[in-house]
Parts: structure tokens; C-alpha cells; sequence
């Protein structure tokens, strides 16, 4: 039995743990299963915490009982993820059984109804003292961030897709220290959980992506490649990646990941041109005598920038990654062809957060020949 197929066992009796961001900023929480839980394991987790109560949910069950995103983050520092402020539903209280809502009960009463086997839209009223979190589909492989890592122990503990997650706060209502949140773990006999672990036992008992079908493509920029399309489990969508010459998983390969654009990827006219970073990222793969070019598909035209309420201006850099925190795909379909090291491809610095997660490491960076991304200073 693996060190995680322990702590996940040691959480299904206990039904606490703690869950650390150990890939970005040290964030610690307490979990528990939303389903059956009791008043006196509410008013356990309130006296050690301090935190607001979230209940991450799956897509699935936030749909059941009709949730809707709350049209403004909290105004507090217990909102906030490490990648911007949550992704937080109305608020809700359960329809009965509960009175002011704020007692450990009455918490306790509606988190049960958040965690129920058969979920219904009307056992819940809105607005409440309860925070339900929406969540990504394929959890922390696809969002590495503490709302799919909490439902993620949960729900491979067992229980239903609801789990209460609440911050560590110090006296002056900041986040605790890992070494702090640690120590309470230690005290009180509780599991003690990363995201990066998490991670790697899922790589383990659940791939993302299937490969499909390969065929040798000619291209333009970078002569013959071996184009090899790959379908994700997650979202009903197809990737590819375009390989040239041999991947050897002892030395690093050179490698560009880029999120789809398609109107600019095939009409051009952004600013830097996507279109432009494609084709000298081929290039620049063919010179060197080998790499990968990872396309990863967003699943929709309309989802492409230029359709999209958040459209960056012709005047703004398009977005890159984000280092691999949402493409757990990507990472994945990079392990399949082999690829332990990297040698990044981006004419932007980035730290790539999580890919150690994933055995993959970044040794270097090049610029993309011939592209000169925009300052700060142009930005709008």
C-alpha cells in the first residue's frame, strides 16, 4: 500500500486531514466530507481553523441543486486561492432544520443537505452562511488548486462529491504558516496531504488523455513531423502534438505548449501574432533536429479569445499557460511521448508551477526566435 492509499484510508475512518498548496503559496486547509457530517466535527474544525466554511462541489452536483456564481468574491483574504479569488456559488442554508444558521448545528445541517446521496434544489434557500466552490472537471490533474484537491481526497475516500475545506488563519487573520498548519496535524493525529502527492496518485490510477491515431504530416516550417492526436477524458476534445525527429528521456527536448487561439492561429491579426509564434516555434524545433510543438485545444470557436467576454485587445499578449496549474493534459501527453526534460520554448519568463508533479522538469528556456512579446508598459 502507497503512503497516499494510506492517508486516503486514515481519512475515511478519521474524516479530517490537513491539505497543503505545496506548488504555490504554502495555503493550508482543513478537509472534511460535507456528507453525514455532525455538529461536533463542525465545531472541531471552526475552534481549529478560523476560517470561512467552503464546500467545493462538482460540476454535477452544483447543477442539482441549481447553484449560481456569486457575482463578486468575498472581501476577505480567506476568499482568495493562490490563483485569484474563488470560484464561489450564491451562499446557501438548508430549507429546514436549521435557525440563526450560524451555530455549528445549523452549519452542520446544511452541509449534510450539501452532501446528501440525492441532491434537490429545493432543501436549499439562498443567501446563507454556507460557501459552495465550484470545481473543475478531473480535479487537481486538470486544476492544480485546493477546491479539486479537497474533492478530490473526498471523493476518492469514498464520499460524496462535496467537501468542506476551511483556511488555517493565524490571530491577525492571515494564512497560516505550513509549519503552523503542520504541527496542528501532528497534535490532533490528522492525515497530512500536498497537492503534488495528490497528483501523483492520481497520474498513477487514472490517466487523462488516450492516444489515437498518428500519421506523419509535412509541413512548411519544420518538414515532416509525426502528428499524434490525443483524446482527453475530461472534456470531449481532441489534442495534438506534433513531433520532430527522436525524444530521448534522458536529455531535455525542446518543447512549445500552446493553448488554441483559432481565429488568430489561422487568420492571424493578434498582437504578438499566435500565428506567428507557431510557425518560428517550428522552426526553431526543426533546427535543433528535434522536439514537440503541444497544441492543446480549447473545445470550441466560441471559447477562442476573440469571442470571448475576457478577449484580450489586439494591444495585449495573449495568455500563456499558466503553467501547467489547468493543463494536467498537457502534462500528461508530454509523459506519453516520453518527455522527462524540457527546454521551454516562450519569449515570456514563466515559472512553470506543478510539473514536477507530473515527472517532468524544466532544465532551460529559449525565446521563440524572431518574436518580441509586448512590455508592461504597452499593455492598455
Amino acid at each position: 500500500m502507497s503512503a497516499s492509499e494510506k492517508q486516503l484510508k486514515a481519512f475515511a475512518k478519521n474524516r479530517l486531514c490537513v491539505l497543503r498548496d505545496d506548488i504555490g503559496d504554502n495555503r493550508s486547509v482543513l478537509v472534511a466530507p460535507a456528507a453525514d457530517i455532525s455538529a461536533a466535527e463542525v465545531n472541531r474544525i471552526i475552534s481549529l481553523t478560523g476560517g470561512l466554511t467552503f464546500v467545493a462541489v462538482s460540476a454535477e452536483r452544483a447543477s442539482a441543486f441549481m447553484l449560481s456564481p456569486m457575482p463578486g468574491a468575498i472581501n476577505s483574504r480567506a476568499s482568495l486561492s493562490c490563483g485569484g479569488h474563488l470560484a464561489q456559488y450564491i451562499s446557501v442554508e438548508a430549507r429546514e432544520g436549521v435557525t440563526t444558521g450560524i451555530s455549528a448545528a445549523d452549519r452542520a445541517c446544511t452541509l449534510r443537505v450539501l452532501g446528501c446521496a440525492h441532491p434537490h434544489p429545493r432543501s436549499l434557500v439562498k443567501p446563507g452562511h454556507i460557501f459552495p466552490v465550484a470545481t473543475r472537471s478531473g480535479g487537481c490533474l486538470v486544476k492544480a488548486e485546493i477546491p479539486e484537491a479537497a474533492l478530490d481526497i473526498v471523493t476518492l475516500s469514498g464520499f460524496s462529491d462535496a467537501a468542506l475545506f476551511v483556511d488555517f488563519l493565524d490571530r491577525d487573520g492571515g494564512f497560516l504558516s505550513a509549519e503552523a498548519a503542520s504541527e496542528i496535524a501532528r497534535a490532533e493525529e490528522l492525515p497530512v496531504f500536498t497537492i503534488s502527492e495528490l497528483i501523483r496518485h492520481r497520474l498513477i490510477i487514472e490517466p487523462l488523455v488516450a492516444r489515437l491515431s498518428e500519421a506523419s504530416l509535412p509541413t512548411l516550417d519544420a518538414g515532416t513531423v509525426q502528428a499524434i492526436a490525443y483524446r482527453s477524458k475530461i472534456h470531449d476534445v481532441e489534442h495534438i502534438a506534433l513531433v520532430k525527429g527522436e525524444i530521448d528521456p534522458q536529455k531535455p527536448a525542446l518543447v512549445r505548449v500552446q493553448v488554441e487561439n483559432t481565429v488568430a492561429d489561422v487568420f492571424g491579426g493578434s498582437t504578438p501574432s499566435t500565428r506567428q509564434q507557431l510557425k518560428e516555434s517550428l522552426k526553431a524545433i526543426s533546427e535543433h533536429g528535434s522536439g514537440v510543438l503541444l497544441y492543446l485545444r480549447r473545445g470550441s470557436l466560441i471559447d477562442s479569445p476573440l469571442f470571448s467576454v475576457q478577449a484580450e485587445t489586439e494591444k495585449s499578449a495573449p495568455r500563456e499557460t499558466s503553467g501547467m496549474r489547468e493543463y494536467g493534459v498537457g502534462a500528461q501527453i508530454l509523459r506519453d511521448l516520453g518527455v522527462t526534460q524540457i527546454e521551454l520554448l516562450s519569449s515570456t519568463q514563466k515559472h512553470l508551477i506543478g510539473l514536477d508533479s507530473f515527472g517532468i522538469s524544466v532544465v532551460s528556456q529559449r525565446p521563440i526566435p524572431n518574436h518580441h512579446p509586448i512590455t508592461e508598459e504597452q499593455r492598455p
